[in-house]
């Protein structure tokens, strides 16, 4: 799905090199961000192959943080890629059965998207993003049995709608954006005999940006 934005947006700024020159932006934007999905735990016995108990809940959480962005394009669409150069954190999750108290909580890292944008010139500086997202999974445990959760990484479509306002300087401008993101399916599973597995799935997210531009 990657391979196919790049495709289309590259295509398209070709088609376009026409109209106008090719222009490079640069931006840092400030985000808050809204993430859901469903959580299913399974509990198994010591030889690892009968579930004891499953515990299923859907769960959402909010977090604020930076992001940096480049653009390549013209005056109709530009491809772009946006970095997070820092952790999402989500809530710690604490279970207590009896003497053993395990937390868990997992880090979003390393959020990147790779993206077209498509200027709408009809409705002044609106604009469409079609993009696709990766991050990677920290799984950050406390267990009583010593184990581990391996680390992993989710991918998935993202799609948003702006509105960029010239602030009159040389070639500085305002971007407000809203975006909304869906995420691939995603287990791990602690190293131990009598094993946990945890699978995540429905994962969605909500993000709503204020950028500063440069363009070039």
């Amino acid at each position: 799905m990657k391979k196919i934005i790049i495709a289309i947006a590259v295509s398209l700024i070709t088609a376009t090199s026409a109209i106008s020159d090719i222009t490079t932006s640069i931006g840092i934007s400030g985000n808050a961000a809204v993430y859901a999905a469903t959580g299913t735990e399974k509990n198994y016995d010591e030889t690892g192959t009968s579930v004891v108990t499953t515990t299923k809940e859907y769960g959402a959480f909010s977090d604020e943080y930076a992001s940096i962005f480049v653009e390549v394009g013209n005056e109709i669409v530009s491809l772009g890629v946006d970095y997070v150069p820092m952790k999402i954190e989500t809530p710690q999750n604490i279970s207590n059965d009896g003497a053993n108290v395990n937390r868990v909580s997992a880090d979003f890292d390393k959020l990147t998207t790779v993206y077209a944008k498509i200027n709408i010139p009809q409705l002044g500086g609106t604009y469409l993003k079609l993009g696709y997202s990766k991050v990677d999974i920290i799984v950050n445990e406390s267990m009583n049995s010593g184990s581990t959760y391996k680390d992993t990484d989710t991918s998935g479509m993202n799609y948003g709608i702006g509105y960029a306002h010239n602030l009159g300087m040389s070639g500085m401008s305002l971007r407000a954006e809203l975006s909304y993101a869906t995420f691939d399916d995603v287990s791990a599973s602690n190293n131990a005999t009598n094993k946990n597995t945890i699978d995540v799935t429905d994962m969605i997210g909500a993000r709503g940006t204020i950028s500063i531009v440069k363009s070039f």
